[in-house]
Formats: structure tokens, C-alpha cells, sequence
């Protein structure tokens, strides 16, 4: 496998970490990610993992900023799409 920057990481929110500040980096990860510029190896236990803990922390800043958690996965329903579609050439 190949060496994974720093950055690649799924960001993992801080108890101390207001909502608003965990979403935008989540957001500019996503962003980062989403370039596509890097091949990244990893294994699939670990990304899938990092993905657990990220969608858990999101859930738990909506539910401090008293938001519905649909509002969100429409929102990453939506990038998701955006992704598979770069991904399938459409």
C-alpha cells in the first residue's frame, strides 16, 4: 500500500469542537477528496471505518445544532451522486 498524507484522513470531530467548524472541515475534506488528483491505497476496513466515525460525528453536530439528520443525507446523498458521476465518466 501506498503512503497516505495527513490530509486524506476523514476528520474526526472533538467534543469541544462547535458543529458549524466540524461541517466545514468536513466539507473542505470532501472538496479535497473529491479532486481526485491522488491515487490513494488504503484498505477498504479502514476507510470504511474513517467513514463510521465521520457520518457519527456529523450526525452528532446536527442533532446540537437541532437540524434533521434528512436535511444532511439529502445533502451527502447529493455529493455522493456528484462523485459516482465524476467516478463513471457521466
Amino acid at each position: 500500500m501506498a503512503p497516505v498524507a495527513a490530509d486524506l484522513h476523514a476528520p474526526v470531530r472533538g467534543i469541544s469542537e462547535p458543529p458549524a467548524t466540524f461541517d466545514g472541515r468536513l466539507a473542505d475534506h470532501v472538496g479535497r477528496v473529491a479532486k481526485g488528483e491522488d491515487l490513494v491505497l488504503r484498505h477498504a476496513a479502514t476507510v470504511y471505518a474513517e467513514g463510521v466515525v465521520a457520518g457519527l460525528s456529523l450526525a452528532v453536530a446536527a442533532l446540537q445544532r437541532r437540524e434533521r439528520l434528512i436535511d444532511y443525507l439529502k445533502r451527502w446523498e447529493a455529493r455522493l451522486r456528484t462523485c459516482l458521476e465524476r467516478d463513471h465518466g457521466l
